[in-house]
């Protein structure tokens, strides 16, 4: 019974004393760097690159798209199954051949 009175406070003050997890803020991995929620950066996706945002998404980070180009970027032609000489380089009568 003595042993029992002896070990209790120092079970106590071992239980007391266990660090407790903390919480770590979320963030979302992109680059090789971490993004707090809110933050933005430029994505490559299959070759495409595009802005995101870092969001919170049922619990979990997850980035959601902005923009479909990233700031700094040159706009990218529009692909057109035709291409149309200027006109000024078209024959205005048929040549022989």
């Amino acid at each position: 019974m003595a042993i029992r009175f002896l070990f209790w406070p120092i079970g106590l003050a071992l239980a007391l004393a266990a660090p407790t997890p903390s919480l770590a803020a979320p963030t979302c991995l992109a680059n090789g760097k971490s993004f707090n929620v809110s933050q933005t950066a430029c994505l490559t996706v299959a070759g495409e690159s595009h802005l995101a945002r870092c969001d919170m998404v049922l619990n979990n980070t997850s980035w959601t798209r902005i923009k479909d180009e990233c700031p700094g970027e040159a706009p990218k032609p529009h692909p057109t199954s035709i291409s149309t000489p200027p006109p000024e380089t078209t024959p205005t009568e048929p040549t022989d051949n």
